[in-house]
């Protein structure tokens, strides 16, 4: 007798991520039990539909006389690549366990398509089924639909990050040439149209943040504030000597450029920029001595990969000086070659090819203890 399997297929791994169910899951009842793990995390799931569907369709081909075994496999909530690889190992340990001799697939929507061919080229397919809710055609439950459907970070992400990053596209079109004649003739009668085209760059800034959850990202971060600095007196302490040195620089730099005479604004802004880069990676390499001294402090180690970020910073200084030295030579010639500019970014370069032979030569992942 020919021995049959009814496949569910969840590619976005909801099973994992809401019920946590470890997939494959093979077997009826252990299909139920993963059915169970999801309907309580999360009712109005659609993977609900199929997994149930996979079941009942099992039962009817065991009423029938017919030898079936029912089978669950996930892919990864990053649904793409890594997804269908994931997808691909759970399905050739369900073949190598039940060795079907023909397979049913069941699948929730469009989405699961994708991955159809995959497993057809390894199992012989008879039939392949979508289930949909029932109530889903209806116009009165649409709404309902595509407000659950957003409520998903990444069908949210996959859905709104093309729109929102189209309308910033076009606002930034409309909206850069406005500033420009703003700027340019100090003519206030420019306001309104550029009310519009900033009120069009914010619809698209905050559908991006929306796809992107990031009022999640934002608690996450007052959270890692309050671990990370709030409570360790080391780390707030350099990390305010760090935003000092680049506060008090800025100041310095800026006045400096103003009491300096530069041919034009563009070569005036290139060398504050050029004045400030080192205030910077000074301030970023000060950060990093904190985290090292909070290390120290908090769990008596340090981290070799810290020790190797001060040199890349200083060696990110040194191309970026060189590079603004080259650039202002350029746009105002004096008496200057721009060699040392050159010179700068070729010692910046030699330090960072140096920083990243001795880290793979010398960093463990483990730290070194105090």
């Amino acid at each position: 007798m020919k021995r049959t399997l009814v496949l569910a297929v969840d590619r976005d791994d909801d099973f994992g991520v809401k019920g946590k169910v470890t997939t494959p899951v093979v077997g009826l009842e252990d299909c139920i039990s993963a059915a169970n793990a999801l309907g309580i995390a999360d009712p109005e799931d659609s993977d609900l539909n199929a997994i149930y569907a996979a079941i009942s369709t099992c039962m009817d081909l065991l009423e029938e006389g017919v030898d079936a075994e029912v089978a669950l496999i996930c892919g990864d909530e990053k649904v793409g690549h890594k997804s269908d690889l994931a997808i691909v190992a759970q399905l050739e340990a369900v073949l190598d366990d039940i060795k079907p001799d023909n397979v049913v697939l069941i699948g929730d929507g469009a989405e699961d398509e994708y991955i159809y061919p995959i497993i057809s080229s390894r199992a012989h397919v008879d039939s392949v089924r979508k289930v949909f809710v029932k109530q889903a055609p209806n116009i009165e439950s649409s709404l309902y639909i595509l407000t659950k459907m957003m409520s998903e970070p990444n069908k949210r992400k996959r859905f709104i990050t093309p729109i929102a990053a189209l309308i910033l596209i076009i606002s930034l079109f409309i909206l850069v040439p406005d500033v420009a004649v703003l700027l340019s003739t100090g003519d206030i009668s420019s306001l309104p149209a550029l009310s519009r085209d900033l009120v069009l760059f914010l619809v698209g800034l905050t559908l991006l943040l929306y796809a992107y959850s990031f009022t999640d990202k934002w608690d996450s971060f007052n959270a890692y504030i309050k671990d990370r600095f709030l409570s360790r007196g080391v780390l707030l302490a350099m990390t305010s000597l760090a935003l000092g040195i680049v506060f008090i620089s800025l100041i310095i730099c800026y006045y400096e450029v103003v009491d300096t005479y530069y041919s034009t604004g563009l070569v005036a802004a290139l060398a504050f920029l050029q004045m400030m880069v080192w205030p910077v990676m000074i301030a970023f390499i000060v950060y990093v001595i904190g985290v090292i001294m909070d290390d120290i402090q908090g769990e008596s180690v340090v981290r070799l990969s810290n020790l190797f970020d001060c040199f890349s910073i200083a060696s990110l200084g040194m191309v970026l000086t060189g590079m603004l030295d080259v650039l202002i030579i350029y746009l105002q010639p004096g008496t200057d070659t721009g060699l040392i500019g050159v010179a700068e970014i070729v010692l910046g370069i030699m330090l960072s090819l140096a920083s990243t032979f001795f880290k793979k030569q010398y960093m463990s992942d483990e730290p070194v203890t105090g």
